[in-house]
């Protein structure tokens, strides 16, 4: 007896929820706490912010490289497998990195193999949600890596008290999500499309201006992410409370993306990028008043909007503004940008930190921010041109 179209799409969106929860359970771990192993190693803000940019400025390339190749086979789930499997590689070598030189090897493999999944995941879940629902739906997906999130971030820290034992255990976990991916019924799930178009994707003016605003946002991310944990670090936070700290976050997440993901489909993702591209300036000018560790978990309320709602606002906001066959190179471009705003700002904001403080560096992100949400607010809802991307 054969599948419904309905069947095949609700199959494999629960198998994508599953490799979701294994993929962010590992990116819990190593984005919380990859730079506290390279300060334990002696590694400066500076040289941190450059190791950084240096899978950034690689996953920037390889990003587009991957959307290509993915509008041209329509083969995403495979590009996603392999993907998985080298990030499983590059986490094991990560828990045996020392020096400088050890961990800039580690970024390139990082640089290759993350943009894989970044890009490529959020395609298959549009692909396999009806269109009536698609905000909600893609929050369902998304909720699953949040618990992975609370999981990785929270419990592993408290079962685990080595920081290398830790990236083991994110590398099994990476290893765990290609089951559910080579589960899927990839022929009836993507269908075969006319090749893409890069001409295309260049022409689309609401596209390309979006991405700059989204590249000024960008550019705070450095140091609400990757700097927070080791500013908590600095303020005589351990290891448990850093995890604690990205558990919350998670927490947020998990209440945001069911309550935003409705809300994309109630008022369309324009609005729900604004309170996004509103919430990031404020989010990171609340940083420069914390003086103990426990004052950073304030700030993370705005994780309902600079994540959760940009996460689901975005992917969706992009897929609208292009053409079917031209996707999997747009929501590359996005995550790129989204890169790109990190390459340039993890060694601007490092350098900041290390030579002024943290506080200078919280408000040079505000401000950054600040740009982003002036630039969205002109391009795609004071403009009198504005055409593709209403809702």
């Amino acid at each position: 007896m054969f599948e419904s179209e309905s069947d095949i799409q609700r199959s494999n969106l629960w198998r994508l929820r599953g490799a979701c929860f294994f993929q962010v359970f590992g990116f819990g771990i190593l984005w919380s706490f990859s730079s506290v192993w390279m300060k334990e190693h002696g590694i400066g803000e500076t040289l941190i912010g450059l190791i950084s940019s240096t899978h950034i400025a690689v996953g920037l390339f390889f990003g587009l490289f991957w959307g290509f190749i993915s509008d041209r086979t329509a083969r995403p789930d495979c590009i996603v497998g392999v993907g998985s499997i080298g990030l499983c590689l590059g986490m094991a070598y990560l828990s045996i990195c020392h020096t400088a030189m050890d961990f800039f090897l580690w970024s390139v493999i990082i640089g290759i193999t993350l943009p894989m999944i970044l890009t490529q995941m959020p395609l298959l879940a549009v692909s396999a949600i009806s269109y009536s629902a698609r905000g909600q739906g893609y929050a369902s997906y998304r909720v699953f890596g949040s618990i992975g999130y609370i999981l990785g971030t929270l419990l592993a820290p408290r079962i685990v008290d080595h920081i290398d034992k830790l990236f083991l255990v994110a590398s099994g976990s990476m290893l765990l999500s290609t089951i559910p991916i080579a589960l899927m019924s990839v022929s009836r799930h993507v269908e075969k499309k006319d090749r893409g178009s890069i001409s295309a994707v260049l022409d689309n003016r609401s596209l390309l201006n979006f991405l700059l605003a989204v590249f000024f946002f960008s550019l705070a991310l450095p140091a609400i992410f990757n700097f927070t944990y080791v500013f908590a670090n600095d303020l005589g936070a351990d290891s448990s409370f850093i995890g604690l700290l990205g558990a919350f976050q998670g927490c947020v997440a998990l209440i945001a993306l069911p309550v935003l993901g409705r809300g994309v489909d109630r008022i369309g993702s324009r609005w729900i990028l604004l309170f996004a591209f509103m919430a990031m300036p404020s989010r990171a000018f609340s940083l420069v008043f914390v003086e103990s560790p426990v004052w950073l978990l304030a700030p993370i309320l705005f994780h309902f909007f600079t994540w959760a709602g940009f996460e689901i606002a975005g992917v969706l906001f992009v897929s609208r503004l292009t053409d079917l066959q031209n996707r999997g190179m747009a929501q590359a471009m996005f995550v790129g940008v989204q890169g790109l705003g990190n390459l340039v700002g993890s060694p601007f904001l490092g350098y900041i930190a290390e030579q002024y403080g943290y506080p200078f560096m919280y408000c040079a992100s505000s401000l950054l921010a600040l740009i982003g949400l002036v630039l969205f607010l002109r391009q795609h809802w004071l403009s009198l041109t504005h055409e593709i991307s209403t809702e």
